[in-house]
């Protein structure tokens, strides 16, 4: 376990320094050492760091080293985590689609409630390291420290952006200045996509240009509520080796300068600086001679702020110096946005890793076996999945609530030449229907309201496999049209996008409704309920194949007996009597439950009795109570038995005799001559 170091603490090279920037323990310090596996975060004081904000979950989240990196994952909070990223802005991490994210240096970790989030600040501790680039962004904290920082004081010279043109043009006349700003640009140029390549070329290009620079400080920013919210992300020096031998770290840059550029939208250049910025504690700590501010700009839009200073000669800079830095910053700003496009490429790509690896995972849990039992009717259903598995006709599943629908739907797609793709399910009734279409058929960016980014519809998912539509009678009318034009035409249509994706996915649905009565009614199209149904299968209910009940019982309990790490002796026969005489109006689903709940009732070694069912199970009759026939001879005993037998079956299938017969496993003729026999 790790706990909190006091702020005087040191990190050694390749650990990871977490300063907690808002909460309850906001200030204090935290390192994970290149010897330590991992450290748990959350409200249980279990936990490596303990953070008591009642908005954080018990084990909130995990980082863990990975070879050099060290990677953070949600551990399916309840509130989430999101990590701000300098050049990137701010990316969720969802736990309970098992997303990781690698750390990088300057990273702000926000956890919990999205509005009031726990904050940590990473620093990646790695070796050789000199100077950390990132640091806190603009807040109270910030503010504190420049406190004082009210009259900026008289500004020499400033260009708006409207002058931009004016001031290009005005450089370019000026051969010396055009010569140094080309060289510079070269310089910038060849640092690549690579952000903080970017920031060093930069660096080395304006104090290229300006021979009176000694320091420089960079402020990028997202926005957000229509204000530019900015953070220092690079500092540099051009001689940074101290006298003493040390390493000089550039200050921040000044607030006073910074609103001053953003309230101006334009670059100003303050001269004699200590003066003219009397009172401004900032400035005044660095002994700066003259200093220049530079808005980072794209057209009319600013992405961020420069500072140049001269501390070490009594010289000042010009207007000249401030013509030619505007213009390299919009050059600059060019090479910034790239690289952070680059940045944010990367990092999508990192995630889709993530994802691409859950799913696989999931797919692989998803691989379910064949379904439990030895009953002719399950049997029956089983010969019906062989004959079309190989084909890639849409099935039509229909069945009682939790007869096992997606189960046999899955068997089905794993047993298909399809099985290397994914299987993709989804319950119709479980989404509202305005954002059920999103789910099937994607989205552009900006479709709709809260469409901020792109996204892929189910169909576009499982391209090549299978996509299973649970409950499809729950399917809005216009919906149903689009899902009938995929059918016929093998294509979709995002929403907000106006050309058509091809896509090939073989459909199974299933309903635990009659569709014929449905679209007798109105509610469900004629021309879609004949385009799905071209392969019905029906599952059984469970009260038709209660010979499949012990089986299953049997199974579930194994299953729940390991996921509890508690031995059961098994279940009693009086017990498995009881509940294959149960109706089962649940099915499957049903019976799972009971026994889980069982599992957890009986006492370790000991055998499930009957005195441990819910008491709807207990008061359930068995077979012979049922039939209760008379006390007479074996014959007539046995013909009242066989009686009640086909009575019920008849009742379970609602009077159909061809199924009722092949429940019975007799022919129809045969039961025909039953039937006649008893006077039926």
């Amino acid at each position: 376990m790790t706990s909190p170091r006091p702020p005087s603490a040191s990190a050694s090279p390749n650990s990871l320094e977490l300063t907690i920037t808002s909460g309850t323990r906001a200030g204090e310090r935290v390192f994970l050492l290149p010897a330590m596996s991992s450290l748990t975060i959350g409200r249980a004081p279990s936990n490596g760091l303990t953070l008591p904000e009642t908005h954080l979950s018990g084990e909130h989240g995990q980082i863990f080293r990975e070879g050099k990196r060290y990677i953070y994952r949600d551990l399916r909070s309840t509130n989430g985590s999101r990590v701000r990223r300098a050049g990137v802005g701010v990316v969720e991490i969802d736990g309970s689609r098992g997303l990781e994210l690698a750390l990088a240096d300057g990273d702000l970790l926000l956890l919990g409630d999205p509005d009031l989030p726990v904050g940590l600040r990473c620093s990646v501790h790695a070796e050789g390291k000199q100077v950390a680039t990132s640091v806190e962004p603009p807040g109270e904290a910030a503010e504190a420290a420049d406190s004082g920082e009210t009259v900026l004081g008289e500004v020499l010279a400033r260009r708006t952006l409207t002058e931009v043109e004016a001031v290009a043009g005005k450089v370019e006349r000026d051969p010396q200045t055009a010569g140094l700003l080309l060289s510079a640009t070269k310089k910038l140029g060849r640092r690549g996509l690579e952000l903080q390549a970017v920031f060093e070329g930069l660096s080395e290009a304006i104090f290229d240009l300006l021979p009176l620079a000694t320091h420089l400080s960079i402020d990028l920013g997202e926005h957000s509520d229509g204000r530019l919210q900015l953070a220092t992300v690079y500092v540099s020096a051009r001689q940074p080796e101290s006298k003493s031998g040390g390493t000089e770290k550039a200050p921040h840059a000044s607030r006073a300068l910074v609103r001053r550029v953003l309230q101006d939208r334009a670059a100003v250049l303050v001269a004699n600086a200590p003066q003219d910025l009397a009172g401004v504690a900032s400035i005044m700590r660095a002994k700066i001679q003259s200093v220049m501010g530079i808005p980072l700009w794209e057209g009319d839009e600013i992405r961020g702020v420069i500072q140049v200073d001269n501390r070490t000669t009594s010289a000042m800079f010009r207007e000249r110096d401030l013509d030619a830095l505007l213009v390299l910053a919009g050059l600059g700003t060019l090479a910034i946005e790239n690289a952070r496009l680059h940045q944010r490429l990367r990092l999508s790509a990192e995630l889709a890793k993530g994802e691409n690896k859950y799913l696989k995972s999931s797919e692989e849990r998803r691989r379910a076996p064949a379904p439990i039992g030895q009953s002719s009717a399950l049997r029956e259903v089983l010969k019906q999945v062989e004959k079309v598995q190989g084909t890639r006709a849409t099935v039509c599943i229909e069945g009682e609530t939790g007869t096992g629908k997606e189960l046999i739907a899955s068997l089905i797609h794993y047993q298909s030449p399809r099985r290397d793709k994914l299987f993709v399910a989804q319950n119709c009734a479980a989404v509202p229907e305005t954002l059920l279409e999103s789910e099937l058929f994607g989205h552009k960016k900006g479709a709709f309201t809260g469409a901020d980014s792109e996204k892929k519809g189910l169909f576009e998912v499982a391209d090549g496999g299978t996509l299973f539509l649970d409950e499809i009678g729950e399917m809005a009318l216009g919906l149903q049209a689009k899902l009938l034009r995929v059918l016929q035409e093998n294509e979709i249509r995002p929403i907000g996008s106006t050309q058509p994706k091809r896509i090939d996915v073989r459909i199974i649905c299933a309903t635990n409704r009659s569709l014929e009565k449905e679209v007798q009614e109105g509610r469900f199209r004629q021309d879609l309920y004949y385009r799905l149904k071209v392969y019905p299968i029906r599952l059984p209910a469970l009260r038709e194949r209660r010979e499949d009940i012990p089986l299953l019982a049997e199974h579930f309990m194994k299953k729940y007996a390991q996921e509890l790490k508690k031995p059961v002796a098994g279940i009693a026969p009086a017990a498995l009597s009881q509940l294959a005489s149960y109706g089962w109006p649940g099915n499957i689903r049903e019976l799972e439950n009971e026994i889980q709940r069982l599992c957890i009732q009986v006492e370790p070694s000991q055998f499930i009795v009957p005195e441990l069912l819910a008491s709807h199970l207990r008061q359930a009759e068995s077979m012979i109570d049922r039939i209760a026939p008379k006390k007479g001879p074996l014959k007539d005993m046995l013909e009242e038995v066989e009686r009640f037998l086909l009575l019920q079956c008849l009742r379970e299938h609602d009077g159909n005799k061809t199924r009722a017969a092949e429940t019975l496993g007799i022919t129809r003729e045969g039961l025909h001559k039953k039937l006649a026999r008893f006077g039926l």
